[in-house]
């Protein structure tokens, strides 16, 4: 439809014109020699699209200018700019340079030209803003360096041909130090043989346990992920390391709170039971050995007195299995203290050797010196190191050999426990046997000899402090107890 004053040849030129402008690329707007808009292309309408409703034919110049400006599509200057080009073209004939233009959407050129008509276009191209794009890469180069600078995460780059380092963060190189090939990373040559291999075959590594080498040396547990990736041309390896040290420790000291809360637990049910037991048999035995005492003092027959004497004895190992039961069952209040560790364990020898028997043993003793105090009830840790010197000699004497029992103390790797040990030479545990000697009732010895109670209760008392008790892995002959005492005073707090 054509508008009004305007000739049916025109309104075909101006189809023409459009159809033409639409092929092009650039965003371009065609005006006639009264600077009126003829005609604009898609990219023109996509560019301005916020003063769409001026883009139809007919809309002067000036005014289109002005919307632009004031919605904020180009700025002032470059208004001001266009207005005198558009007054130069049109007046003196003389087409301007192109107007360069940068914003965040790139960059792009506006320009001005002659058209056959009479009438002038009006044409932006997109350019490319290398010096905007050089400040761009510099500022990303930047940030990037940053943030790797700043990774807290042990990260590598390294050749996956020869292992050669290309790039680490300071975090790695705090961890694993400075050495130019991935060969120093790893304490096995057999696992970093078996990490290539992953990578050939798959191009990627997901959390690999592996003994990583640090920067003294030491091997560590770790775990490894890794991407090949093209750089430069060649295959590149791009590996994060972590060191597993604290989390395998918790997880180890997450399974003995959990030991040691299912231990409490039972002991403390057991106790229950075994108190109940305790009474109900304490009553009868009294009855028995009490005639047994009076049936020695009026029996002079010795036949019968030997029979007599058996009895009482069984009766009065009987009445000792109760007093343990018991004893197990009350639980007995800690009276906590700050003790010396040389003289709780001077008290503990004093205590086994006034009762031990003459089995052909050595005891040795070994205390490092300046040991802190440990807060315990002396008289019950000196009972768990009786018992446990009681059951090395008691398990030397069943080897008819001359044996070494050894006690040793020492400060624990958290500075906050003191660590006794006691072992012996003897025979030792059977493997099959290691996951029940603290279980209640359940002993090793022979001939009636135990009650099963000892270890238990020797659990049992450690617990109540706060620390613990195990059987060591041990390659040789013996057995070996470790026990673990928390100290009087935080490390910090002593002089």
């Amino acid at each position: 439809m054509s508008r009004p004053g305007r000739a049916p040849a025109e309104t075909g030129e101006e189809l023409s014109i459009a159809e033409t402008i639409g092929l092009v690329s650039d965003a371009v707007a065609i005006f006639d020699r009264e600077s009126r808009l003829v005609a604009v292309n898609s990219r023109f309408r996509e560019t301005y699209r916020a003063v769409s409703a001026f883009l139809e034919t007919g809309t002067s110049w000036p005014i289109l200018l002005l919307e632009i400006e004031r919605r904020g599509l180009l700025p002032g200057q470059v208004c001001d700019r266009l207005r005198l080009n558009e007054s130069e073209l049109l007046n003196r004939g003389l087409a301007a340079e192109p107007i360069e233009l940068r914003g965040p959407g790139g960059a792009s050129r506006i320009g001005m030209t002659s058209i056959s008509t009479g009438g002038y276009a009006w044409v932006e191209s997109a350019t490319v803003d290398r010096e905007g794009q050089a400040e761009r890469q510099r500022e990303t180069d930047l940030l990037m360096a940053k943030v790797l600078e700043a990774c807290p995460a042990s990260l590598t780059m390294f050749r996956i041909g020869d292992g050669q380092i290309l790039y680490r963060t300071p975090a790695a190189t705090e961890l694993l130090g400075s050495a130019r090939n991935t060969n120093e990373h790893f304490a096995d040559r057999i696992e970093r043989a078996d990490f290539v291999t992953a990578l050939l075959s798959s191009a990627r590594v997901d959390d690999m346990r592996m003994q990583g080498r640090r920067a003294d040396g030491r091997p560590f547990p770790a775990s490894v992920s890794a991407r090949v990736i093209d750089y430069r041309g060649e295959d590149v390896v791009v590996a994060t390391i972590m060191d597993l040290t604290d989390d395998l420790e918790m997880q180890d000291e997450l399974a003995r709170q959990k030991d040691l809360t299912f231990q409490s637990e039972k002991m403390s049910a057991l106790g229950e039971l075994l108190a109940g037991v305790a009474h109900e048999l304490n009553n009868p035995l009294s009855i028995v050995v009490g005639n047994a005492m009076i049936l020695k003092e009026e029996i002079r027959d010795d036949r019968r007195a030997m029979r007599i004497e058996k009895l009482a004895n069984a009766a009065e190992r009987c009445v000792g299995i109760v007093r343990t039961f018991l004893a197990m069952a009350r639980e007995n209040p800690l009276e906590l203290a700050p003790i010396d560790i040389a003289g709780l364990i001077g008290t503990a020898r004093d205590t086994f050797l006034a009762g031990a028997s003459d089995a052909p043993l050595d005891l040795t003793f070994d205390v490092a010196a300046r040991l802190p105090s440990v807060l315990a009830d002396e008289v019950q840790v000196v009972q768990v190191l009786v018992n446990l010197m009681t059951n090395a000699q008691q398990a030397l004497a069943e080897t008819g050999r001359h044996g070494l029992v050894s006690v040793s103390a020492r400060l624990g790797k958290t500075r906050d426990r003191v660590v006794i040990s006691v072992r012996d030479d003897g025979p030792g545990v059977p493997l099959d046997l290691r996951t029940r000697i603290f279980d209640p009732l359940f002993t090793t010895k022979t001939g009636g000899r135990g009650t099963g109670m000892g270890l238990a209760l020797c659990r049992r008392i450690l617990l109540a402090h706060g620390g613990s008790i195990r059987l060591l892995d041990s390659a040789g002959p013996g057995a070996e107890f470790e026990l673990e005492i928390p100290v009087a005073e935080a490390p910090e707090r002593r002089s």
